[in-house]
């Protein structure tokens, strides 16, 4: 069973229309499956949770939440679904406590129900010594924390997380990777997170969604998005000082040598390469491209594709991506 699913949903801000905020997004995100739509800001994300969550109506196209309409049946989800808007706020007349255990009330747990549950998530957060603290007084980091704990109070089904991974200190990062990836393995959580922080998401997410400019460029997991957008593997070398490498090698600056691979396979010939050359071979492997890598190769298929409709040429250096800032198959966006 499907517990998200959008069918060409697009949302266009304001009376007189525009360029819209989401525009014929189809995603489909399996019951306990975790899922993350990224890319950088003003490309949709937001729009995208606040759709699934009811608090907006789509211009066109459709959204369920567990079959249900987010925008028409949104009373009947909130039992259901937890989620954390970047604007999510906690009672600043309470202290975090008391705070969930509201939270939990409005949700129907009875109040030892609560305690055990509140107990057990402000411990896996590290929260519990801050537990009698206002919201005010918790930092950036532990009042994301905070807010994770509310959406989770009531164990809901779907878990709807817009911007997280942004601006988390190293602590409160693995804190939340751990609690999503334990709320996904042994809660039976569905995930859908959306972020521009893609590091973030990379390793504990199951599948991607590429937005951009409110377009869903592709979705699928790492390594379908990766040969859909024709991002490579890189071989990596490390030889003796004064040891050339095998041809196509480029060295790099901190003295490792890489040459991009077509497949795994061409991995163990360039290896037999330098051993039977007589090279001093101290470290071999294979690099995968990360998820910020793959997203750029796709923007760029994209913007090469748009050149080649209007019969335009570029120089090369102008597709280059900027910096990196701090079991699906990959489908085109309306397929």
């Amino acid at each position: 069973m499907d517990a998200i699913g959008a069918y060409d949903l697009t949302k266009v801000y304001g009376p007189g229309g525009g360029r819209p905020a989401l525009h014929g997004v189809n995603l489909l995100v399996p019951e306990g499956r975790s899922m993350a739509c990224v890319g950088p800001e003003s490309s949709g994300k937001t729009t995208l949770i606040r759709l699934l969550s009811g608090l907006l109506r789509p211009s066109s196209g459709e959204c369920s939440v567990l079959g249900l309409s987010p925008g028409y049946e949104a009373a009947r989800l909130h039992s259901m679904v937890g989620t954390v808007l970047y604007s999510s706020k906690l009672y600043a007349d309470l202290s975090l406590w008391d705070n969930l255990l509201f939270f939990a009330g409005i949700q129907k747990l009875t109040k030892s129900d609560a305690i055990e549950r509140a107990s057990f998530l402000l411990r896996r957060l590290n929260l519990w010594e801050e537990r009698e603290h206002s919201p005010r007084q918790l930092s950036t980091g532990m009042f994301k924390r905070a807010s994770l704990a509310r959406a989770l109070i009531h164990r809901p089904r779907v878990l709807l997380l817009d911007s997280q991974g942004a601006g988390m200190d190293l602590e409160t990062a693995g804190l939340v990777r751990e609690l999503l990836e334990y709320a996904g393995s042994q809660e039976g959580v569905t995930l859908l997170m959306c972020t521009q922080d893609m590091g973030f998401v990379q390793d504990f997410c199951q599948s991607f969604g590429l937005l951009h400019e409110g377009t869903l460029m592709a979705r699928g997991d790492l390594e379908s998005l990766r040969l859909a957008g024709g991002a490579k593997l890189r071989a990596s070398l490390r030889l003796k000082d004064g040891d050339e490498a095998p041809e196509g090698f480029r060295r790099q600056q901190d003295g490792l040598w890489q040459k991009s691979l077509e497949s795994e396979e061409e991995m163990p010939r360039l290896i037999m390469q330098v051993v039977s050359g007589g090279g001093s071979l101290y470290e071999a492997r294979v690099i995968r491209p990360t998820l910020w890598e793959i997203y750029q190769a796709h923007l760029d298929s994209g913007r090469r594709r748009e050149a080649e409709i209007h019969g335009e040429t570029r120089d090369e250096a102008q597709l280059l991506p900027a910096e990196e800032p701090g079991t699906e198959s990959a489908v085109p966006e309306g397929s």
